[in-house]
């Protein structure tokens, strides 16, 4: 296994992290702007429909991520493949944490004030 695929890997969960949390902050701006928190389909609101797809499609990817790091070939010669492999899971795991303590808000707390 070549060193460079974990090497890009270990920054990707929180890459996808960022993503999340910049999408979610500016559909909340956005919904909270034009008025998505008002009407509500079989009371649940547009604005929050919104954001739960954009947490969601996030973890999604977050986890298949996982799930690539997982699969990665480890060579048990390599001590430094070994440990960019390992390293790459732990930062993938840390960044699903990371999405799921950051997105869970949207299941409790009220969009807009």
């Amino acid at each position: 296994m070549k060193p460079r695929l974990p090497l890009l890997l270990i920054p990707a969960g929180f890459v996808i992290w960022a993503s999340a949390f910049t999408l979610l902050y500016a559909a909340l701006s956005l919904g909270c702007a034009f008025g998505w928190q008002n009407d509500a389909i079989g009371g649940v609101t547009p604005l929050r429909l919104t954001l739960l797809a954009i947490w969601l499609v996030h973890l999604a990817a977050l986890a298949s991520l996982l799930i690539c790091c997982v699969r990665l070939p480890s060579d048990a010669n390599a001590r430094t493949s070994r440990f960019l492999r390992q390293a790459a899971i732990g930062s993938a795991a840390a960044a699903i944490a990371a999405t799921v303590w950051t997105g869970a808000v949207i299941l409790a707390a009220t969009p807009c004030l």
